[in-house]
């Protein structure tokens, strides 16, 4: 029974050996140590002392085999990884039953030892690093036993007895403090409490909120796509803002007016008042969060009429679409912006056309930081982050962002071929341009500890954008110098690198939005002044 039960054992691991596809030597390492099994079971009884011998050589030869191809190969943790070695290390155990006794006895227990604690270890990471808690307690209080039958079954020092309590106690200790220290480490994903962690200063000592909140964030933005936009494929991009739509993102409701714009129903025609365009992405749109919150647009026209007296209304319509670029922006003009007569047109367009400003400006960035991952322990989880982080920065290049590469020339990029051509519009029709520069929650000045957690959280890339945007800005001013009926209008002062204004690297808050708004104002107010004082 017990040589047809290792049988079954044996054969079990090789298939599963074959079936998750182990690198040739892992499979042959198996073979080995099988071979070496079956050459002890076998071994008559006479020459059982000198068999044990060779065959535990060969048995701990094709395990070290074993264990060293799937460290070469970066195997990542798997449960059938697990299931492998506890099979190994029930048929090792079954071998070790005829031991011959005494010192053999041992040596074949620490064959089993180490076979079991191998499979326990790699449930232990694969609940880890999978995230799964179940699994992960279950590998725990696999690895717990199999330290203390391997302290039962083996004589220890003084020093190794307290290096294996050691470790009992971390195992046990570590989970156990994480719930007593963080009682609350799952966050509801609920806007109540999400919203709070949209600031690096709320953020940077809960990573894993921060994480959740961002996964919380894109899943209402989806959510508000499916209500909001429709699909139409005589445009490009091949979608646009449904008219008459709804939606809600956390817990400002957004609606589309009949015309396809974000706001209040306006009339096509002007009907005397003084119409404004603003022209943009999704950080004109408003990615507002709260129902007080306004985006820029909105906060523009009420402070112009605060804050001047016109011999006409003025209205300002928000054209932002998000994941629009100035491109898509251009396409849309003839059809959407035009027949609506704008006396002015803002343009405020930023990061989704940074892939306009070409590689010979901007280099590629090399890999992409470390993002942070949720696991079942979260003081492990943030002390596991915080070291892919430190690898991160001591293997990356820091390159220099204070200014444009030498030898670059922004004014050939397809970005400044865009402005021209936005130019060139305004300029055929009539209409006054202002151009605006693009503000992020980092730039040049910022702490680099700031700009490393933009950098790391998500999917874009701080120290990329930041080179990008350091191009953009030059563009938008040298078009404007070159061109002076074109109005530069200057959205960093107390907005740029003031990350509390933020929502992530580039949408602002409710304070964010009102601050580009008065610097908006500020930009054009002289214009405005011109066109619409009093009589």
């Amino acid at each position: 029974m017990q040589w047809l039960l290792q049988t079954i054992l044996l054969g079990s691991t090789f298939l599963l050996a074959l079936w998750v596809r182990l690198p040739a030597v892992a499979i042959a390492g198996f073979g080995m140590a099988a071979a070496a099994l079956i050459y002890s079971a076998l071994a008559p009884q006479a020459a059982r002392v000198r068999v044990e011998g060779a065959a535990l050589a060969a048995l701990w030869m094709g395990s070290l085999t074993v264990w060293v191809a799937v460290a070469l190969a970066g195997i990542a943790w798997d449960f059938y990884y697990a299931a492998l070695a506890g099979m190994m290390a029930g048929a090792v155990w079954l071998a070790a039953r005829g031991a011959a006794g005494g010192i053999w006895k041992a040596r074949w227990n620490a064959a089993v030892m180490a076979w079991l604690l191998c499979g326990a270890l790699m449930w232990l990471g694969a609940g880890y690093f999978q995230n799964r808690r179940g699994g992960f307690y279950a590998g725990l209080l696999a690895t717990l036993a199999a330290l203390a039958l391997c302290r039962w079954w083996f004589r220890w020092g003084a020093a190794g007895a307290q290096a294996l309590n050691t470790l009992i106690l971390l195992l046990v200790g570590l989970p156990v403090l994480d719930l007593a220290l963080r009682p609350q480490s799952r966050i509801a994903v609920r806007p109540e409490t999400c919203r709070l962690y949209y600031s690096y200063d709320a953020a940077k000592g809960h990573p894993e909120a921060f994480a959740r909140w961002e996964e919380f964030y894109t899943s209402q933005f989806d959510l508000l796509g499916k209500e909001i936009f429709t699909t139409n494929p005589d445009s490009i991009p091949h979608f646009r803002l449904r008219p008459g739509s709804h939606g809600r993102m956390m817990k400002c409701p957004i609606s589309i007016n009949s015309l396809g714009f974000r706001g209040p129903e306006f009339s096509a025609s002007k009907d005397g008042v003084y119409r404004i365009v603003a022209l943009g992405e999704s950080t004109t749109f408003g990615m507002t969060l709260r129902p007080e919150d306004k985006p820029w647009p909105e906060m523009l026209e009420q402070i112009i009429r605060q804050r001047m007296k016109t011999r006409r209304p003025v209205q300002v319509i928000n054209a932002g679409v998000p994941t629009y670029s100035l491109q898509a922006s251009l396409e849309r003009l003839p059809r959407e912006i035009l027949p609506l007569q704008p006396d002015m047109i803002i343009s405020y367009h930023g990061a989704n056309g940074f892939h306009m400003v070409d590689s010979s400006v901007l280099p590629p960035l090399g890999p992409a930081p470390p993002v942070y991952q949720e696991r079942p322990v979260e003081l492990a989880a943030e002390a596991e982050h915080r070291v892919r982080m430190l690898l991160f920065r001591y293997h990356a290049r820091r390159r220099d962002v204070s200014a444009v590469p030498p030898g670059a020339r922004p004014m050939a990029t397809l970005y400044a071929a865009a402005y021209r051509e936005l130019i060139q519009c305004a300029r055929t029709n009539g209409i006054r341009l202002a151009l605006a520069n693009f503000s992020m929650a980092v730039n040049q000045a910022s702490d680099p500890k700031v700009i490393d957690f933009y950098r790391g959280g998500g999917t874009r890339a701080a120290y990329g954008f930041m080179r990008a945007n350091a191009v953009h800005s030059l563009i938008v001013s040298q078009l404007a110098a070159e061109h002076p009926e074109v109005c530069f209008i200057d959205t960093h002062p107390h907005l740029d690198g003031e990350h509390e204004k933020f929502i992530d690297l580039i949408h602002f808050t409710g304070e964010g939005d009102r601050q580009l708004a008065t610097n908006i104002f500020n930009g054009i107010r002289g214009i405005l002044q011109q066109d619409l004082a009093p009589p």
